[in-house]
């Protein structure tokens, strides 16, 4: 094509109108053009024929664009809900469990399974001292891997005590209390005795604990 015509489909349209508004204006000549009265005509037909299609599209597009807002934030979301409804009725009704999972729905339980606190301690063990800095390693009983925890535990928390007073029985539950989501786990001891012996215990998200650890004592940097 040559360079007269726009890339742009509108401004295609506006150049065919501009052509046509001159060639079929009162009193120009098409030959003058070296044109035919024919190409003038057939020019003006095709320019209606793309001016209704194009906004035919248009239509469509903004159509579409109503029938998606429609969709998505009306006739969706309210099937959704009506989901949920069903099967959440359906989930405690007397169905067999056959019917409700043809229809992909699993049985809900009466009460669910309440997550109680680890009876077992964590075993804890000193990775490492630094400046100001002491790095732990807290796992389940038996288990060496640094990240292993009860599954019921949400975190651990770590009781830090002043080594240089003698080893009382419950000295764990008076002392300064860390708390920490992982293993390992490492510390600022800015401000701490210089001998501490610490004890580690499970935590789990209603704030119930595990037996206490026996310490491990850390002479700190």
């Amino acid at each position: 094509m040559g360079k007269f015509i726009p890339s742009q489909q509108a401004a295609v349209l506006l150049k065919a109108a501009q052509m046509h508004a001159v060639l079929s204006k009162t009193g120009v000549v098409p030959d003058d053009y070296g044109l035919t009265a024919q190409d003038v005509t057939e020019l003006g037909t095709l320019l209606t024929t793309a001016q209704a299609a194009g906004g035919d599209r248009d239509n469509a597009a903004e159509n579409k664009r109503s029938k998606t807002t429609t969709f998505s934030a009306g006739a969706l979301p309210d099937l959704v809900g009506k989901i949920r409804d069903v099967g959440n009725k359906v989930r405690i009704s007397d169905a067999s469990d056959d019917m409700i999972q043809a229809i992909g729905v699993d049985r809900r339980k009466a009460t669910p399974t309440r997550k109680t606190a680890p009876t077992e301690p964590p075993e804890i063990a000193v990775e490492s001292v630094l400046y100001h800095r002491v790095r732990l390693r807290i796992h389940e009983t038996g288990n060496v891997y640094a990240r292993s925890r009860p599954v019921n535990a949400s975190g651990v928390q770590i009781a830090v005590v002043d080594a240089a007073n003698p080893a009382v029985v419950g000295e764990e539950d008076h002392s300064p209390i860390k708390s920490a989501s992982r293993s390992p786990v490492q510390l600022d001891t800015t401000g701490w005795p210089a001998k501490v012996r610490l004890y580690a215990r499970w935590e789990t998200q209603r704030k119930e604990f595990s037996p206490w650890s026996g310490p491990a004592v850390v002479s700190v940097l």
